[in-house]
């Protein structure tokens, strides 16, 4: 897997983006770009040979790479790209790209990338050169204190995102990401992080989920049984985040997250201004979508 921690950082290579609308040879590239990722990002996930998902790993990078630097790719919505997960933040300020590679012993490194909207960071290009897009390392193994840790893109706590929240504070924009992570051959994970803009470069973790210990958490992680399904969501009619909790089968098993099942409870977590506070319980009406 280092092999593709190299290729993205030395493919990724910021290009600036104008601002105008889709023509049609922009389109015709980016269509057949789109095939060419397509078909890549097929071979990194289900060949059954490890050798062939870390090459086309790599390929994908540098063609994914290539084709950010079209102008006006943003708004290329990549419909039919499969195995690839693509949100946009609540405020169309940027999307975010995350993927996996899996090793033959089921070990699964993530990928990702956040493009900006140019429409966006008009005046942070013109005065900052601010790129229109960062690449996303995957070091989940190696971030210390991972519960308390603010990272930059080169130290991300990766993931497979499936939502994106926007909150504001007096302190600035802060977006929470839902994600989950393949993890290991027993376990899985889910991983609720924030994801915030400083000196217009992108930062993950701060100290905005309050779940009543001596400090508030950077960022939440439930590790669970591969065989279970844990609820990690948000609730929009009454803005809830809501997440399972999980438990190790008998006492003996405690620490040994690949056992930790669901117990069937909820807790749910409130924005207060400052930060998502957690309540016990979870409301009786509540029910699974």
């Amino acid at each position: 897997m280092k092999y593709l921690i190299c290729t993205i950082t030395i493919f990724f290579i910021c290009a600036n983006v104008s601002a105008q609308k889709l023509d049609s040879l922009t389109l015709d590239t980016l269509r057949d770009a789109e095939i060419r990722l397509n078909g890549l990002a097929q071979n990194m996930v289900t060949s059954l040979d490890e050798m062939t998902r870390i090459s086309s790993g790599k390929n994908f990078i540098r063609t994914l790479a290539r084709t950010l630097k079209t102008n006006n790719s943003y708004f290329y919505n990549f419909d039919s790209l499969k195995n690839i997960s693509i949100i946009k933040s609540p405020d169309n300020y940027f999307r975010i790209m995350t993927w996996n590679v899996a090793s033959d012993d089921e070990h699964f490194r993530n990928f990702g990338v956040i493009q900006m909207n140019p429409t966006k960071i008009k005046r942070e290009q013109k005065m900052f050169n601010m790129p229109s897009y960062f690449p996303l390392i995957d070091r989940s193994d190696s971030i210390d204190k991972v519960f308390y840790a603010e990272t930059d893109a080169d130290h991300w706590y990766g993931a497979i995102y499936y939502k994106i929240l926007k909150t504001q504070t007096q302190k600035g924009t802060y977006y929470t990401l839902l994600g989950w992570d393949g993890a290991t051959n027993k376990s899985n994970k889910k991983i609720m992080d924030v994801l915030f803009f400083k000196d217009n470069e992108p930062y993950f973790g701060a100290p905005i989920f309050d779940i009543k210990t001596k400090q508030p958490l950077y960022r939440m992680i439930w590790e669970f049984n591969n065989n279970a399904t844990m609820t990690l969501r948000y609730e929009e009619k009454r803005k809830l985040l809501i997440y399972e909790n999980i438990i190790p089968p008998k006492p003996d098993n405690v620490g040994m997250y690949e056992t930790y099942v669901p117990d069937g409870s909820y807790d749910y977590m409130i924005w207060n201004g400052k930060v998502w506070e957690k309540q016990k319980g979870i409301v009786l009406d509540f029910k699974m979508d």
